[in-house]
């Protein structure tokens, strides 16, 4: 399977109390180097296979656009429950994250850390 390129999402103006209004990276190319055992995890928080949830993703599924996102939060460091996450998907914007030149998301709603400084 051809990995996506990585796309930003940010929740509806509805969902913005519950889970901000920060822009998250959906990055499948950081998934597929998560540690086997964190991705296990994964799939027995969001009910389904990581494969089908990309496949679905690329479908516009919304049980798959649904896991994504919390997947997404999940690689950024937010621990939260996937029973639970109930944000208006239908209604979030997505697109493609911007070039290096353009305005990038914020550090803290990244799915892939920053390179590191230290020496």
């Amino acid at each position: 399977m051809k990995l996506l390129p990585p796309m930003r999402f940010r929740f509806c103006e509805d969902d913005h109390e519950r889970y901000g209004s920060a822009w998250w990276v959906y990055d499948e190319a950081a998934l597929v180097r998560v540690p086997a055992s964190t991705l296990v995890e994964i799939e027995q928080q969001i009910g389904m296979g990581l494969r089908g949830m990309m496949r679905g993703v690329r479908a516009d599924f919304t049980a798959a656009n649904l896991a994504s996102m919390w997947v997404a939060r999940r690689l950024a460091g937010v621990d939260e429950p996937f029973d639970g996450f109930e944000p208006l998907v239908l209604l979030a914007d997505w697109e493609p994250v911007p070039a290096t030149d353009d305005v990038d998301p914020p550090a803290s709603a990244s799915s892939t850390p920053p390179p590191s400084t230290e020496a």
